[in-house]
């Protein structure tokens, strides 16, 4: 009877034994699939590009960690299309033509109004070469539409004379499709001149 009983005890401790090495084993089998998922998902982040003897490596993110420099890239971009002018109509039309493609009727709205108070025309006759310095471009990607408020310098320059005069504009962005046009795939809504003393 002892016998049977030490078996017994025996038999239990074999058992507990056992149990805890399968739970060990089943938590080290989920911990490494853990872990090697977690490291496949990275390293699938990762591209290498291989030209000629060098290599350089890429990591991809998704689209929302690149959007605010995407935004200021895109506020920039068109600011310099709008407000760098030269006194050649034809080069004017040309680069507020490209202007255009990022900003919707609100742009076409403000050359419209500048060309009726014959500000280009203005420009032209005086030789003027205008060029915008972006000083700095607020941006608020937390909310959607996205919105922007651009700080920045334009200078004149004349034959005679040099004139730099602060400029402060507005406008809201929304996501559209990427294309030639509009490579960062944002669209200006609603843009407007908050304070200048240019065109006063």
């Amino acid at each position: 009877m002892e016998e049977l009983l030490k078996l017994q005890k025996h038999f239990n401790r074999v058992k507990i034994v056992t149990l805890i090495a399968l739970v060990s084993l089943a938590l080290v089998c989920i911990v490494s699939l853990i872990l090697s998922y977690r490291n496949t998902a990275e390293f699938s982040k990762r591209i290498y590009i291989v030209n000629k003897n060098a290599q350089f490596e890429a990591i991809a993110g998704t689209v929302n960690e690149n959007r605010p420099v995407e935004i200021g890239y895109h506020v920039r971009r068109f600011h310099e299309l709008f407000f760098n002018l030269l006194p050649d109509a034809e080069e004017i039309e040309s680069n507020t033509k490209k202007s255009f493609f990022l900003a919707d009727e609100s742009a076409k709205k403000l050359y419209d109004d500048l060309k009726e108070q014959h500000f280009y025309s203005d420009l032209i006759q005086g030789n003027v070469v205008q060029k915008i310095n972006i000083d700095s471009v607020a941006i608020n990607s937390a909310l959607y539409p996205y919105e922007a408020i651009t700080y920045a310098t334009i200078k004149q320059t004349r034959a005679t004379t040099n004139a730099t005069k602060k400029i402060i504009t507005h406008c809201q962005l929304e996501d559209t499709p990427r294309s030639v046009r509009s490579p960062n795939g944002l669209f200006i809504r609603h843009f407007k001149i908050v304070d200048s003393k240019i065109w006063k």
